[in-house]
Parts: structure tokens; sequence; C-alpha cells
């Protein structure tokens, strides 16, 4: 009897292990799309996506097309989007959506020599407006 016990018990850890996180319906609905920020000289673009399977959002920064795009995996933390900062890639970013536009917050990371993180500098908000929607 414990054996059978230990066996179920196994194949419990092994399957519940393996379930990721479903990212709710609203959230991509929300997020999914192109979005712009302009200015008088340039526009920064930026696209959100989300994959089947995927407990993040793929996050691609365009921005004005002068540089190459890059790609980041932003985590769902509740209502926002959030990508950590990275030292020479990225300040920390969150995101989120009020009232049909994309609210992006972007807090300046200072580190130290080593690579360590010392503090957070200043926060610059943009509002970006959706371009297009993907389904």
């Amino acid at each position: 009897m414990r054996l059978i016990l230990l066996i179920i018990f196994i194949l419990f850890m092994g399957h519940s292990g393996a379930q990721t996180m479903e990212i709710p319906n609203r959230i991509k609905s929300a997020f999914t799309g192109n979005w712009e920020y302009k200015t008088k000289f340039q526009t920064n673009t930026v696209i959100i996506k989300f994959e089947l399977g995927k407990d993040y959002a793929s996050f691609k920064d365009i921005g004005s097309g002068e540089a190459p795009p890059r790609t980041f995996r932003a985590q769902v933390k509740g209502e926002v989007l959030f990508i950590p900062a990275k030292q020479g890639l990225n300040d920390e970013l969150e995101m989120e959506v009020i009232k049909g536009k994309l609210n992006l917050r972007a807090k300046q990371i200072i580190w130290d020599e080593m690579g360590n993180r010392m503090k957070t500098g200043t926060v610059e908000t943009r509002i970006f407006k959706r371009t297009a929607k993907d389904k």
C-alpha cells in the first residue's frame, strides 16, 4: 500500500512541475500590439506579443529605426509587464496599460565598477499609443 502511494505521489509531482503559468487573456489583449511614441523629430515603436505556452511577453524595441531592434522577455506581475535591468543592455522597465495607452516607465539603474546594482536613478515615463492590435 505504501509503495502504491509513493508511486502516485511521484507521478503527481512530476506532472505538476511541468505546467507553466497561464497568462490571463485580459492581460494579453491589453498589451498585444504595436505601440508608438511620437516626438517632433522621431517616432519610437515597440511591439508586444504573447506566444502560446510561454509565461512571458516578447517585447521588441524597434526604436526610431536608426539602430537594430532589440527583443526582451517581459514578465507579468499582476497588471504590469516588467523587464529587469541588465548592465550595459537596458534600464529597468515597467509597463502598464491605462485608458488604452501604454505607460512605459524606465528606471535608470546606477551600477558600481564591479557590476553591482548601487541605486535607482531617475524614472522617465513615456506614453505610447496603439497603432495596430495583433490577434
